[in-house]
């Protein structure tokens, strides 16, 4: 298409050099924009670790266990533990552990084999069941206070009190009535005496055992108890 001319005026002039420059300024800004917002999107992504690096195994780590290794039976308990004691008389066998950490142990356990302490009372209550020459564990009773004939948690009217039989989840167990603040848990299974389980072993033969626990700590670790019935292995 021809230019017109105005009258008395000469055609404008075009001027292609300028075109370049916006185009180019264009470019510039519009890549710039680009490139902030790819890496602030990378800056917010995580990483994705691909190839070879994504199938390295790692290290497991697992918390040291003191490992007991009896005659009878074989268990795990917390690496800070130690034996602080043993019965082996004609009416009483018995081990005991317990936590040195604080040099006197307010965390301690003791299992009896074979000759059960029938009349022994506790507080809480954790039923056993036999799995082979293993052991599985069920609900821990709440304070048998609570829930056991004439007891109270009213700790001033149950020092009058005595021990008396009880109840839980179909297991007897003798209730320590008179010192409901205490923090102790005996073991017991149906069908069987009290605080009495019946394992046999493949070696050793059949035995009675009852885990006794107690913790003097304001907040109780009851796990210690069970991760030692959890691991617990009758030879």
């Amino acid at each position: 298409m021809k230019k017109k001319y105005k009258y008395n005026r000469a055609p404008p002039r075009l001027h292609p050099h300028r075109y370049l420059v916006v185009l180019g300024v264009s470019v510039l800004i519009l890549g710039s924009a680009y490139g902030a917002i790819v890496y602030a999107t990378k800056k917010d992504t995580p990483s994705v670790v691909v190839g070879k690096a994504a199938i390295v195994p790692q290290a497991v780590t697992q918390t040291p266990k003191l490992n007991v290794n009896e005659p009878l039976f074989s268990m795990q308990l917390p690496i800070n533990w130690k034996e602080t004691g043993s019965v082996d008389t004609a009416t009483m066998h018995s081990i005991s552990w317990g936590d040195i950490t604080s040099g006197i142990p307010d965390r301690y356990m003791t299992l009896y084999i074979d000759t059960i302490p029938k009349t022994l009372p506790v507080i809480y209550e954790l039923p056993l069941a036999v799995r082979n020459n293993q052991l599985a564990y069920g609900e821990m009773s709440g304070n048998c206070s609570g829930f056991t004939p004439g007891g109270t948690l009213n700790t001033y009217a149950a020092e009058t009190l005595m021990p008396a039989p009880s109840t839980w989840d179909g297991i007897n167990f003798i209730c320590n009535l008179p010192e409901v603040i205490l923090n102790q848990v005996g073991t017991g299974a149906i069908g069987e005496p009290v605080n009495t389980i019946t394992v046999t072993g493949p070696t050793g033969g059949t035995h009675n055992y009852f885990f006794f626990y107690a913790d003097m700590n304001i907040n109780p670790n009851y796990s210690i108890l069970t991760d030692a019935v959890q691991s617990f292995r009758a030879k």
